[in-house]
Formats: structure tokens, sequence, C-alpha cells
């Protein structure tokens, strides 16, 4: 199985927007999928509840009321037969040791993504630090080419994206994909569907944007031997 999960200390940066649309497009790809939600406001459970039966099922477990620190709990751990599980991480989560560190424990490969603003890019220095002094990621296996940026909700041609670029090229860590921020993901949540669910007419730009990102998924997933 692979694990990937989806963390920032930031609220507002995308992470449930990433759940979901990968969840929807690993589930649309025949595989057995889980999205476990962990932040408080429940929206990645929200969006699941809003798909119809017509849509590949996705299997949900709601963690927002579990204790995090358990995460042998058997209510929060997916089923034997998935094969990606996507985790929806709280926000603020660089605040607590050790929920970080029982959220980075199982991980296979893990996703920050972040918006292109100064405010936004100091925030993910600073929260990349935290995940190896504090978060224990490299003692959990964890190394900086299995993290990897999505930029989201850009415009390729502003200078907070151009120095975002720098900033990462600077760190090593890979940046895997840019999104921006297109009225097709309002309309995919509310109708409980991912980008790549869309009909052709909504969907074609947004969701060649997409590719990056999941072959470098497939790619890490295939070299730990997960797919």
């Amino acid at each position: 199985m692979h694990r990937i999960t989806i963390m920032n200390s930031k609220g507002g940066c995308g992470k449930t927007t990433i759940a979901t649309n990968l969840s929807a497009y690993y589930a649309q790809q025949g595989n057995n999928t889980c999205l476990i939600d962990h932040d408080p406001q429940g929206s990645s459970m929200h969006w699941l509840n809003r798909r119809n039966g017509t849509s590949p099922s996705i299997f949900g477990i709601n963690a927002k009321d579990k204790i995090i620190t358990s995460l042998d709990d058997e209510r929060i751990k997916p089923p034997s037969n998935t094969q990606v599980t996507i985790v929806d991480s709280p926000a603020g989560v660089g605040l607590d040791k050790t929920t970080l560190r029982h959220l980075l424990k199982d991980t296979d490969t893990l996703l920050l993504p972040v918006l292109p603003s100064p405010i936004d890019i100091h925030a993910c220095a600073h929260f990349i630090e935290t995940l190896l002094i504090q978060g224990g990621a490299k003692e959990n296996g964890l190394k900086f080419s299995d993290i990897g940026i999505v930029a989201n909700r850009v415009k390729s041609n502003a200078v907070s994206y151009r120095k975002l670029q720098k900033f990462l090229d600077r760190l090593g860590i890979p940046f895997v994909a840019s999104l921006n921020d297109a009225q097709n993901y309002v309309y995919a949540n509310d109708n409980g569907l991912g980008i790549h669910e869309l009909n052709k007419s909504r969907k074609v730009k947004d969701q060649g944007q997409w590719s990056d990102l999941v072959s470098w998924l497939d790619n890490k997933g295939k070299e730990k031997n997960l797919l």
C-alpha cells in the first residue's frame, strides 16, 4: 500500500483540494483507495459524502475525532485490500511534535502544498525544518526525495512564483507540480468529484497540470515496491 500524506503547518494552502482530487484520481484508475481525514473541519469527509453512486468508490475514515496518538487504533486503519491511502492532515500540525511524528510514522510519500507568497514560503521553510528536527522525518525513513512540494493557486508569471522556485532549488526538495486557482476545483468540490472526473469541456486544461504530480507519486510508489 502506498500511503501519501498531505501536510502543512499553515491553513488555507489547499491540502483538502489535493487530498480529494488524488483520491478521486486513484479510484478512477481502479485502485482500492482510502481517504483519511484528520482535519477538524472534516472537509474531505464532506466532499466524500457528496459523491454519487456512479463515481468510483472511495473508503473514507473520519479521523478528526479520534486520538491521533493512537494510530494503531483499528478504527483509523485502512482496509487490508487498500492499494493507495491519502491522508488529509490537520492544519497547525507542526505545533504538536507528538502528532507530527505519529502522522509521519507510516507515511511513504509526503506532499507539502504551498501558496507562492512570501508569508507562505517563509512558513514552508520553517515547517520543513520542523519536519526534520522535531518530526523525525529521517527516523521514519523519509528522505528529501520522498517529500514533494506542490505550488497551489499559482500564476506562473508572478514574481512570488519565481521566488518559490528559487527557494526550493536551494533546499533540494522536489518541486513536483503547479496548480492554478481555477473554478473547476470549486465545481468539483461542490459535486463530490475530482478534476479528472469532470466532463471534457471543463477538465482539459486543469487536468493536465496533475500529470507531473501523479507521475511523480507513481514513480515513488514503484521505487518502494508499493504499487
